[in-house]
This record gives C-alpha cells, structure tokens and sequence, in this order.
C-alpha cells in the first residue's frame, strides 16, 4: 500500500542517518528532519481563510482561536509579520464582556442590553482608513537558522549594503504587515496599522537596516 511504502522509505532514511527504527515513519520524525514551511503555509492558508468568512464574530473567534495560538508556537520566531496580523484579527473578534450587574435596588429589574463591541479591523495598506496611506514595512528579514537574509519584496536587488531609493516600486512577495513605526525586537503590536497583500506594489519614502530587518517606509503605487 501507498502508506506503507512511505513509512518503509522513511525507516530506510532513518536508519542511513542513524535514527532510530522507533522513530522513524512518525510525523514527529519527519518535522524534525524536515522544514516547518509546508506547516506554516497551510496555517497561514487557513487563517487567512478564515478572517475572510463572513460568519458571526463570536464563531469567528472560535474558528481563529486554535490555528492562531498554533501559528504562534510553531511559525512565530521565523514569521513575527503575519504572527502579528494573526493575533490583531483574533483580538478583534473577541467576546462581548457581560455588562456589570445592576444596583441591588434595581436587582428586578431586568439589565439593558450590553452595547456592540467596537471591532478595530486591520485594514489593507492603500484603503481610505487611517494609517493606510504611509507606513514602515519589514523589506527583508535575517532568517535566525541561517542567517541568511529573506526578502519580502522583488523589483530591486535588496540587501544590507543596498536599500532601495526613494521613489523605487516594489511588489510584496507574501502578506506584510505596515507599521506606524520602525520596529526594534518584539513587535509593538499596537502600533500595527495595516496589512499588505501579497502581490501588491508600494512606492519606497525612506530605507534603513535595524536590527535582523531592513525596513522601507512606503505609499502605495501603482503595479507597473
């Protein structure tokens, strides 16, 4: 059977790098050997998928809860930019809070319905909201296994000695996050401003290196 034969191929591997035959054919073997990538793309997939439904906020939450808290744990060290997009759109989806209860004089009476929760959504970069026309985004991140750097962007050859000129258009290779400011160590989340989508172009402000990220503060441009 299929099956079979792909735990045999992978007890074979396992015994040529000296792994033991226990081991071997468990999924836990095969993230140990190979790349969590797959792993994060089908989260990130799914998360994104599920911030797009158009569902009540209290199944929302639900839906986000688990995949985000996973997200977190497994992709957040390599992946801090959608880590913190994740997070910002489960916080906004959580429960309404039970109004206080009332005075003991008006215990009878029934209490007033408690006020909708005001629900700030992350929205995309280049929209009419605030923070939405101008902000900082990660144009390429160093990679804490390798050391090698990540780019975020194509349309210029970016590294540590070559940031791009102002006025340089730029494409999104994967969804970003903008922010209001140049983030130094653990993202600051409340100053998130927006979401980039993949594919999408922005006209480079300003460029500087930080840290293990090289950042652009950008405005929307059009795709050339």
């Amino acid at each position: 059977m299929p099956f079979e034969n792909s735990i045999k191929a992978l007890q074979v591997a396992a015994a040529a790098l000296g792994i033991p035959a226990a081991a071997a054919g468990t999924y836990s073997a095969y993230q140990t050997f190979f790349s969590n990538d797959a792993t994060c793309h089908k989260l990130r997939v799914e998360i994104l998928a599920i911030m797009e439904r158009n569902v009540p906020v209290e199944s929302k939450h639900t839906l986000l809860r688990r995949d985000v808290a996973e997200f977190h744990r497994t992709c957040g060290k390599s992946d801090p930019e959608d880590t913190s997009i994740f997070q910002a759109a489960l916080r906004a989806t959580e429960p309404v809070t039970a109004a206080a209860a009332p005075a003991a004089q008006n215990a009878a009476a029934p209490a007033p319905p408690a006020p909708p929760k005001a629900i700030t959504h992350v929205g995309l970069f280049g929209g009419s909201g605030p923070g939405e026309q101008q902000g900082w985004v990660a144009i390429s991140r160093r990679d804490r296994s390798s050391s090698a750097w990540e780019l975020n962007f194509t349309g210029y050859a970016i590294s540590e000695t070559s940031l791009p000129p102002p006025g340089t258009v730029l494409t999104a290779q994967r969804l970003l996050s903008v922010w209001s400011e140049v983030q130094i160590g653990p993202n600051d989340e409340s100053k998130l401003r927006s979401r980039l989508p993949k594919g999408a172009c922005v006209r480079v402000i300003g460029a500087r290196g930080v840290g293990n990220r090289l950042w652009a503060e950008i405005a929307p441009a059009a795709c050339s």
